[in-house]
């Protein structure tokens, strides 16, 4: 990724996506080898997330992302010694997306393929593979009215993330408003190496994103 053109933070993003609230057993999490260990070996889990945004827009131009958050880890005393939320899988469309997300922020992004269909009834149908290796199925049909929301109405411990890339450590906490209105997820089922396995009985709660505008700000590192 040499050629690929540095962009650096802060980063103006819009698009859609979806949110998925899990209850998983930390036991569960803490045995699966494709959870990084500097995470594992810390990690509180009381709920993790799965989250498939499509960024129409950003400072590296439009791309897709499925990531997940499993719970907090641990993080040095050079950030205070705080426990943060941590991505600790993440696969994205964009080269650009790749190289930018792990120096801006840590993020431990991968390339991976997307393909996304419509169903019957306006059923959401999200596919990933690597190298034609399938990883990861999704699919979801948003229902309701749609609402505003806002990260200012979340705490601030619930906003800010934690990353280990490459020696260091990175805090950032983003910002975001847009409409979401609830939905209801079909499938959700890892097929390879890049995610853990997710069970479709712990999800507590789904929303469809149906536009958003977020920022990710310069993170701090140490």
């Amino acid at each position: 990724m040499n050629n690929v053109e540095d962009v650096p933070a802060p980063w103006t993003l819009t698009g859609k996506g979806l949110i998925v609230l899990m209850r998983s057993k930390a036991e569960k999490l803490m045995a699966d080898k494709r959870i990084p260990l500097d995470i594992r070996d810390s990690l509180k889990s009381s709920v993790s997330v799965l989250m498939y945004v499509d960024y129409t827009h950003s400072n590296a131009g439009p791309y897709k992302e499925l990531l997940y958050v499993p719970g907090t880890a641990q993080f040095s005393e050079k950030l205070g010694n705080k426990r943060l939320l941590t991505i600790s899988n993440i696969v994205v469309s964009s080269a650009s997306s790749v190289k930018n997300g792990r120096i801006n922020w840590g993020i431990p992004k991968n390339l991976c393929n997307f393909d996304v269909a419509q169903g019957p009834e306006n059923l959401q149908e999200i596919s990933l593979h690597q190298d034609d290796i399938p990883q990861f199925e999704l699919a979801y049909r948003g229902k309701g009215f749609a609402f505003p929301i806002h990260t200012g109405l979340v705490p601030g411990f619930m906003k800010t993330l934690g990353q280990r890339w490459e020696g260091k450590e990175f805090m950032y906490s983003p910002s975001a408003k847009g409409k979401a209105r609830f939905a209801k997820v079909h499938v959700m089922q890892n097929l390879g190496n890049a995610f853990p396995d997710l069970d479709l009985n712990e999800v507590l709660m789904a929303l469809e994103i149906t536009q958003f505008q977020m920022t990710f700000p310069v993170a701090h590192i140490v």
